[in-house]
């Protein structure tokens, strides 16, 4: 049954990137020129799921979440600092590129793999962890890589922290964190919209991940996977000692057992696809993004499934 569900999870994702792989290596589509696609992905679809979820939630649902939310917060700042710090100084990377990295191995594929495990483990509740992992990331992690491009973007005209904070203030004005705030706030003044506006952000929102991974494989189409140790090592990074970070906070910060694996579960998902969108989106080096994202989720085959036999072997009782 783990089986079974990790291949829910993780043959789609490599089904629709390798399609959008093969459709830029034979030019079907143009795979130098995307912008357009991820513009689609980033400033109207990812934004429209993101408040369509968050703008569903209750307020006590919500209020029930800060565990969650808060440890997953902590173990992702955790490894965007080291990373970053690493990529920076060891590796001698820009700011700019070396937050990208950070983001790409600190941020979990919570869209595209994260919904239909958390789904198939946890049911019902799996939604709401899922829904509280995306806004997390939305809120917190997109706004702190976003505010290290802008200032790239930015020039010269400003130095140091007043830079960084006004970098940080553009970043606040993005689509992909306007939606989610708006979402919460939405749903802690306890308004109910209409269906037919909630389900018109449904609609667009559907395209989320199938772009987001289509646009991936039509990226990598252009360029090669490297799999030198310092890739290898930050997919490791991702998939083995965040989950492990992440087990730790749960043994100091209380919450029930349920949440508690589903900290673990969700650290434990492949890297995310938008450390390679935002390369993109900001034309910073885009292939360690990239070879990490394809490594970390080739490996997670065998990561997440020693994570779920661990982790829930014993005690998961919802599964059927």
């Amino acid at each position: 049954m783990m089986l079974h569900i990790l291949l829910i999870s993780l043959i789609p994702i490599f089904a629709v990137m390798v399609t959008g792989y093969l459709a830029g290596k034979y030019g079907k589509i143009d795979n130098k020129n995307v912008a357009s696609l991820n513009v689609l992905t980033m400033e109207f679809a990812l934004p429209a799921a993101l408040f369509g979820t968050t703008a569903r939630a209750s307020r006590t649902v919500l209020a029930q979440q800060w565990p969650l939310l808060f440890t997953l917060l902590l173990s992702m700042l955790i490894v965007f600092a080291l990373v970053w710090v690493l990529s920076r100084y060891i590796s001698k990377f820009s700011a700019a590129i070396a937050a990208v990295i950070a983001l790409s191995v600190s941020l979990p594929n919570y869209a595209a793999a994260g919904i239909p495990l958390a789904s198939a483990v946890f049911g019902v509740t799996g939604k709401l962890y899922i829904t509280t992992a995306i806004v997390s990331g939305a809120i917190v992690m997109s706004p702190l890589t976003l505010a290290f491009l802008e200032a790239q973007k930015s020039g010269v005209h400003q130095k140091g922290l007043s830079l960084f904070f006004v970098s940080i203030g553009r970043s606040l004005l993005k689509p992909l964190v306007v939606a989610p705030f708006l979402g919460v706030a939405i749903a802690l003044l306890g308004f109910t919209l209409p269906d037919y506006i909630l389900r018109s952000f449904d609609l667009m929102g559907q395209a989320t991940a199938g772009a987001a991974l289509f646009v991936t494989g039509l990226i990598l189409s252009a360029q090669k996977v490297s799999f030198s140790p310092r890739i290898l090592f930050l997919s490791l990074l991702c998939n083995v000692i965040q989950p492990l970070l992440a087990w730790l906070l749960t043994l100091i910060i209380p919450m029930p057992a349920e949440m508690a694996h589903a900290v673990i579960l969700l650290t434990a998902l492949p890297a995310g696809f938008f450390g390679l969108l935002f390369a993109l989106r900001y034309q910073a080096d885009s292939q360690d993004a990239g070879s990490i994202m394809v490594i970390s989720t080739v490996m997670s085959l065998v990561t997440l499934t020693v994570t779920l036999t661990l982790v829930f072997g014993l005690s998961v009782s919802v599964l059927p």
